[in-house]
């Protein structure tokens, strides 16, 4: 039963992620973006992570994709322009050779995916310990990086009002 979940969330992951970037309503994509998350977080359940489950739903599937919603709809696009699927080449091209490297990670992995883990892995104390230790300098860069987009679309947003 375990297996026929996990192939159904990692099908609906893919298939909501192809659908990301196939459609041209920037307010669809968004919509698909959360379910691919959902789905995520699915397989991290399967593989008893709850707290990075619960993260994904809580922090990617919520907040962040609140924000791309809010950008989206502060930039003002208009869904009747953007009706339809659009498939370039180059991107099925790309989409088929990260399916190819992501099956071969996969395969390489093999036994080690069944090993038991540490019991300290995974603990919540320990990856805040090394969120905020050891990778404190990427974590607010990233912060950085979602400040200067937000920042970038008021400005964007704020010159087409102008004109």
């Amino acid at each position: 039963m375990e297996a026929l979940v996990f192939w159904i969330a990692a099908a609906a992951m893919v298939g909501f992620t192809l659908l990301t970037i196939a459609v041209r309503s920037p307010v669809y994509s968004a919509c698909f973006m959360i379910l691919s998350f959902a789905a995520t977080a699915a397989l991290f359940v399967l593989l008893d992570a709850y707290l990075i489950a619960a993260v994904e739903v809580l922090v990617y599937a919520g907040a962040i994709m609140v924000l791309f919603l809010f950008v989206i709809m502060l930039v003002n696009l208009r869904d009747s322009e953007q009706e339809g699927l659009r498939l370039n080449p180059l991107m099925v091209l790309a989409a088929g050779t990260f399916l190819a490297l992501m099956t071969r990670a996969v395969q390489d992995l093999g036994p080690a995916v069944g090993s038991q883990p540490n019991a300290l892995e995974g603990s919540p104390g320990l990856l805040a310990d090394t969120l905020f230790t050891r990778y404190v300098v990427p974590f607010e860069a990233v912060s950085l990086l979602l400040l200067a987009a937000i920042l970038g679309t008021v400005v964007l947003a704020r010159r087409k009002e102008d004109a």
